[in-house]
C-alpha cells in the first residue's frame, strides 16, 4: 500500500500529514546550539569537560557539574561541550536558566519541557512535581541522552528534573552548571569542573574584539586597555560590558567610562553578580560583605579571629558556604581573597545604605570616608 494510498483511504488526510510534518520536524530539529560569537580561551576548558564526561563509555551513566562565579561562562563552555557531542545520543535537551524559570513558571514546567524534548509530545498533562519524576523515569531508563541543565541553584530543583542515576539509559549522560559547588556535591555529581577566569593573553583578545572588532588597534589606547584589564580581572562578563561600552569611544571618552566604573559598578553586572548574594541566609551575606569590604587578602586564621566575636561558632561554616558558592576563595597560602569585581559589587551593596552618608553605612573602607565621618562625627547607632 502506497503512501497516496493510505491518505485516500481513511480521508484524514490534514491529520495524517499534520502528524508527519510534526514527527519530521523533531528529526530534522537543528541538533547544535547557539553560542557566542567570542569564544576566547575556550579550547581547554572544553576538552577538560570532554574528559571527565567519557562520552565514549556506554556502560553507565555520569553527571559532571560545571560551577564557578556569575558571568564567568558556565553556560557558554557547558554549550560548546553539548553542541560538540549531541549527535551521539538518542534525544538531547537544553534546559536553560533553570533558577529564574522555576521561580517564573515552577518545577513542573520545567519537566515539561524535558519530556517534551526528548520524547516528542507537546500536549503532557503532569498534576504535580512527584508525578512529573514518576513520568520522566519511565520515559528515560531506556533512552540514552544527553542533558543540559543551566544555572541550577537549589537541591529541589535537582531532585525534579535530574535525579539519580537510574532515571537514564546507559550511556546518558547530564551536564549541570551552577554557581554552587556544594549543591552539585550533595545531589551526588561524581566530577565537577570549576571554570576559571581567563589569563592575560585571552582576556585582551575578548576586550579587543568587543571594543574594537578589529586586529588593529590603535597604540594610543595602551593605557586604557591596561586600565579595562585591571578592572576585568579576566571575567569574560565584565570584559564583555566594558569591551561594549568602549565601542567607537575617543581615548578620553574611554578613560571618563572607565572612571565611572571603578567609581559605580556597572548595573547590568551588578544584577548578574548580585544573584549569589541574595541566595545566602543573613549571617552569611554578613560575612561577605566583611570580606569584601574590609578583610580582603587577609590569612584565614586571622579573619576567622576578627569575626568570631560577632558571628560566633558558624564563622567556618559561613566562610564555606561562600567559598562553595564561589563568592570568595581560600588560596595555597590560606588567604581569603575574591574577584575585584566581586567585591566590588559588595562594596556596592553597602554604598547603596546610604549612598551620600558614609556614617549611615555598616561598614566603612574609604579612607575618605572615614575621615569624613570620624571629623563630622556622623556615626549611624
Amino acid at each position: 500500500m502506497t503512501f497516496v494510498d493510505l491518505l485516500g483511504r481513511d480521508g484524514y488526510e490534514h491529520e495524517l500529514i499534520g502528524k508527519i510534518v510534526e514527527q519530521v520536524s523533531r528529526e530534522i530539529k537543528p541538533l547544535t546550539l547557539h553560542v557566542v560569537e567570542y569564544r576566547v580561551g575556550l579550547e581547554p576548558r572544553r576538552q577538560n569537560v570532554l574528559s571527565l564526561l567519557n562520552v565514549g563509555c556506554d556502560d553507565r551513566v555520569a553527571k559532571v557539574g560545571i560551577h564557578g562565579i556569575g558571568g564567568i561562562g558556565k553556560t557558554t563552555l557547558a554549550l560548546e561541550v553539548y553542541n560538540l557531542i549531541v549527535h551521539q545520543f538518542e534525544s538531547s535537551c537544553f534546559l536553560e536558566n533553570i533558577r529564574e524559570n522555576s521561580e517564573k513558571h515552577g518545577l513542573i514546567y520545567l519537566q515539561k519541557i524535558i519530556l517534551s524534548e526528548i520524547i516528542g509530545e507537546k500536549e503532557i498533562e503532569l498534576t504535580s512535581v512527584k508525578q512529573g519524576i514518576s513520568v520522566i523515569q519511565q520515559r528515560l531508563r531506556k533512552k540514552k541522552v544527553l542533558l543540559l541543565l543551566d544555572d541550577v541553584d537549589e537541591q529541589k530543583q535537582l531532585d525534579a528534573i535530574a535525579g539519580g542515576n537510574d532515571w537514564y539509559g546507559l550511556g546518558s549522560r547530564v551536564i549541570i552548571t551552577s554557581r554552587d559547588k556544594g549543591l552539585l556535591l550533595s545531589h551526588g555529581v561524581e566530577s565537577t569542573y570549576e571554570v576559571h577566569e581567563l589569563n592575560k593573553k585571552d582576556a585582551f583578545e575578548l576586550l579587543r574584539q568587543k571594543a574594537f572588532k578589529t586586529n588593529k588597534v590603535c597604540p594610543n589606547y595602551a593605557d586604557v586597555l591596561n586600565r579595562a584589564l585591571t578592572y576585568a580581572s579576566g571575567l569574560p562578563l565584565a570584559l564583555e560590558v566594558i569591551g561594549s561600552h568602549l565601542f567607537h569611544k575617543t581615548v578620553e571618552q574611554c578613560k571618563s567610562t572607565l572612571d565611572r566604573y571603578e567609581r559605580i559598578p556597572d548595573k547590568k553586572m551588578q544584577t548578574l553578580l548580585k544573584v549569589s548574594f541574595d541566595a545566602l541566609e543573613e549571617e552569611e551575606k554578613s560575612v561577605f560583605l566583611d570580606i569584601a569590604c574590609c578583610f580582603k587578602g587577609y590569612d584565614l586564621t586571622i579573619v576567622n579571629k576578627m569575626l568570631h566575636a560577632h558571628h560566633g561558632d558558624n564563622m567556618k561554616d559561613h566562610i564555606q558556604v561562600l567559598v562553595e558558592k564561589s563568592l570568595i576563595k581560600i588560596t595555597e597560602s590560606r588567604s581569603v581573597t575574591l574577584h575585584d569585581v566581586i567585591e566590588d559589587m559588595g562594596k556596592e551593596i553597602v554604598r547603596q545604605e546610604s549612598p551620600k552618608e558614609p556614617g549611615k553605612r555598616s561598614r566603612l573602607w574609604c579612607s575618605e570616608d572615614i575621615v569624613q565621618v570620624l571629623e563630622e562625627n556622623t556615626v549611624s547607632e
